[in-house]
């Protein structure tokens, strides 16, 4: 009886125009997926608890497989078009007067360089990370602000978490006492803009420019966590712990973490890395198993996007089907880079080889991994 359903089934697709039959497939697979959804993340949260997760540090799990050997292999790409005094990406453009304005989240690629020089052993790549730092805080006030940067609070988050974490990862690092000197000249110039966030005005016109992004809840809290974690400064974890509170709250029953109303199978990643950062630095924190809880969710529903060749499907995205621009012009589409990340850094946390393999399928696709 199933196999004549399935016989069917490829009969009408062949009599279809060509150009209906991914979204048929697709429609087909995300199906079968939501009917599955309850039964497997009933089956996630039971066989899943706090104690279960790794012991592992961070540096460990950027270290696994998959990252360090595909988001990392290739380091040399992200500095290439850098200018000689740090500036990246629009900030680039910017300086060449071709763009109207200029973004501190451009230099968080620093982070990315960083962390892979470490474990790729690349001196040269970390020395590129630290001059994307040092443009981006050569640009900062005295309020720890960054002078002009396009949209603020926001912007600024991007950074604040790229170098909070990136120290903290040098400080796990058989390198740290390398770079021990960089770590301190570093930490007070972060915790100076980490404290901005959270200056009355600011936090009040930050949070309220974000209302609409699940995502951006998660990007500040590990931005104010890891930066409290990295100095000591107990307020600003505070102030994490309310964006956590806010973000667990917007979360729907199937697991969407919703950007503008909807869904969006991008930005669904984007924010459960940031999440996954604040398990990794806060495993004791009375709120992190309601976070394992997100992304187990999350992840669950992320799975009813990818289709059988491994590509993340953007249908029905409220952000990334075509809508929206990205600073530099282009339309966004899937950020692979975060998908692959979301699902391999939780297969090292959790041990569950199903992440495993959903991070496999989008390696094959997006990488063309074996």
């Amino acid at each position: 009886m199933v196999k004549r359903r399935y016989i069917a089934a490829w009969i009408l697709l062949l009599l279809l125009p060509t150009t209906n039959i991914t979204m048929v497939l697709a429609k087909q697979y995300t199906s079968r997926f939501n009917r599955q959804f309850e039964v497997g993340l009933r089956r996630e949260q039971s066989n899943l608890s706090q104690s279960q997760l790794s012991q592992k540090i961070d540096f460990e799990h950027e270290s696994t497989g998959l990252i360090a050997n595909v988001l990392y292999r290739r380091l040399s790409g992200l500095y290439k078009s850098m200018m000689p005094n740090g500036a990246n990406g629009i900030n680039v453009r910017w300086l060449r007067h071709q763009a109207g304005g200029w973004y501190i989240e451009d230099q968080r690629t620093g982070e990315e360089l960083i962390i892979g020089g470490l474990i790729k052993n690349d001196p040269q790549a970390i020395e590129a990370g630290f001059k994307m730092f040092d443009w981006g805080f050569a640009q900062q006030v005295d309020d720890g602000s960054f002078f002009m940067t396009g949209d603020r609070f926001h912007s600024t988050s991007f950074f604040v978490e790229a170098v909070a974490h990136a120290l903290l990862v040098i400080q796990q690092s058989p390198h740290s006492k390398q770079y021990a000197f960089q770590v301190a000249k570093y930490k007070p110039l972060v915790h100076r803009t980490a404290r901005w966030m959270i200056s009355s005005k600011v936090w009040e016109q930050g949070i309220r420019g974000n209302r609409r992004y699940t995502h951006r809840r998660y990007l500040v809290a590990t931005a104010l966590g890891l930066t409290g974690k990295l100095t000591g400064d107990e307020e600003l974890i505070k102030y994490a712990r309310k964006s956590i509170e806010d973000g667990l709250s917007l979360q729907r029953p199937d697991g969407v973490n919703p950007e503008k109303n909807g869904h969006d199978s991008s930005y669904q990643m984007v924010g459960v890395i940031y999440a996954q950062r604040w398990v990794m630095y806060f495993p004791q924190d009375t709120i992190t198993p309601k976070v394992v809880a997100m992304i187990n969710k999350s992840l669950l529903w992320e799975q009813t996007r990818i289709l059988p060749s491994g590509e993340i499907s953007t249908e029905d995205n409220t952000r990334t089907a075509g809508q929206e621009k990205g600073r530099s012009g282009k339309v966004k589409g899937i950020d692979r880079k975060s998908a692959l990340r979301a699902f391999a850094y939780w297969a090292s946390v959790t041990g569950n080889l199903k992440w495993e393999e959903s991070a496999r399928q989008l390696a094959k696709f997006y990488y063309r991994m074996p």
